[in-house]
């Protein structure tokens, strides 16, 4: 490892490779002022996604990345003291400036393996706190917050949240004091992206009837996404509208279970299930509305990238998406797991935009430019480490 140029911070990224945590990171190693900082990313292979896979060259070009098999989401003694042995010694190898943890479990293991390390700023982003998870019994989710509560008083600079809601969440559970929190958007750059004709070409759906409305999603096929209420919205607006056609572009270990859904209730003419692709944030363009049906989220790229493409949004009123969607705006927000309120805003963005009383492309564009470009989040961020 070499010596970083001199005047230059040393930056010590720790982080599972995966969802928006990973893309986060993707985007601070290749956006950062290079000039100014030496970077080194430590990361869980565990769970490594296609996007952070495919993003490595890149970052390579930026960045020294470390692969620790052993940072791993689950809690296990064994791998959980090989990740923080092999962080403690890359502090030492490295002795960062900056520390910056992204996710609960990176958090806790880069944290304390900080101790005595003479890193002179700690950062962390939760990228959604694990005691927001819904699968964790109330005592796990107060022993989680315990923790965050230690790990943020003694080890941490600032924390990063992602939305508001997120940081509101960590003040009622009385994590640290309001000014050890900042709110540090997920930001996207701006892009061009395909026509709409175009993107249906590129997902094979060029061939749709004449009226056609495409609602999608690109998303993990996972429980947090609740994949199950997507399909099941589906169906509720097809039996009225049979000109209404769901995508959803992901894969995840729903996926089974999710097609025999679409199977058994003779849906797969008007749903189709497309499976993972890299061009996911491009082919966005293709949809007339973005249904997300989240359990939970920190703030979800999906969305930003469904600003971005001047689509409007139907989502679950979670942490994080009730910042992204502005009712009347740019979408509309529906209470979790209510299939027959998440039919309704759906069908209810269909009827105003074919009567063109709302939600034009400007104006949505308008709200991601106004708060979810990247360069707005790498400033904020660049601030803090410099400040």
């Amino acid at each position: 490892m070499t010596e970083p140029m001199e005047g230059k911070k040393r930056l010590l990224i720790v982080q599972e490779a995966m969802g928006g945590c990973g893309r986060n990171v993707v985007d601070i190693v290749n956006g950062i002022d290079h000039s100014k900082f030496d970077v080194t990313v430590a990361y869980g292979t565990n769970r490594i996604d296609d996007y952070y896979r495919n993003a490595i060259p890149e970052m390579e070009k930026h960045a020294t990345l470390i692969p620790i098999p052993e940072l791993v989401r689950d809690l296990s003694a064994g791998n959980d003291i090989k990740a923080w042995l092999h962080i403690r010694r890359l502090i030492k190898q490295i002795r960062p400036d900056i520390l910056h943890c992204h996710s609960s479990k990176a958090g806790i293991i880069g944290r304390s393996a900080a101790v005595g390390g003479h890193v002179s700023k700690v950062f962390y982003t939760p990228h959604a706190y694990a005691f927001q998870a819904w699968e964790f019994s109330e005592s796990k989710k107060r022993f989680f917050a315990f923790l965050e509560r230690v790990f943020s008083r003694f080890l941490t600079t600032r924390t990063f949240n992602v939305s508001n809601g997120e940081r509101n969440i960590a003040l009622q559970r009385h994590i640290d004091r309001p000014d050890k929190f900042k709110v540090v958007y997920n930001g996207i750059p701006d892009v061009a992206l395909p026509s709409r004709e175009e993107a249906l070409r590129l997902l094979g759906l060029s061939d749709l009837p004449d009226g056609a409305v495409v609602v999608g999603s690109t998303v993990r096929l996972a429980k947090q996404k609740d994949p199950m209420t997507f399909v099941r919205i589906a169906r509720a607006v097809v039996e009225r509208n049979p000109l209404a056609h769901f995508v959803c572009v992901g894969d995840g270990d729903l996926q089974d279970e999710v097609a025999r859904f679409v199977a058994d209730n003779g849906l797969s003419d008007n749903v189709h299930l497309l499976g993972y692709r890299d061009d996911a944030e491009l082919i966005v363009k293709a949809f007339d509305v973005y249904l997300l049906t989240s359990l939970y989220e920190g703030l979800p790229y999906s969305l930003v990238e469904s600003l971005r493409a001047g689509v409007p949004i139907v989502a679950t009123d979670v942490t994080g998406s009730n910042e992204v969607v502005r009712p009347e705006v740019n979408g509309y927000l529906f209470k979790v797991g209510d299939v027959k309120a998440g039919a309704q805003q759906v069908e209810r963005v269909i009827a105003e935009l074919s009567t063109g009383d709302r939600f034009s492309s400007d104006a949505i564009r308008a709200t991601y430019l106004e708060r979810f470009t990247s360069q707005r989040m790498l400033d904020s961020v660049q601030e803090s480490y410099l400040g």
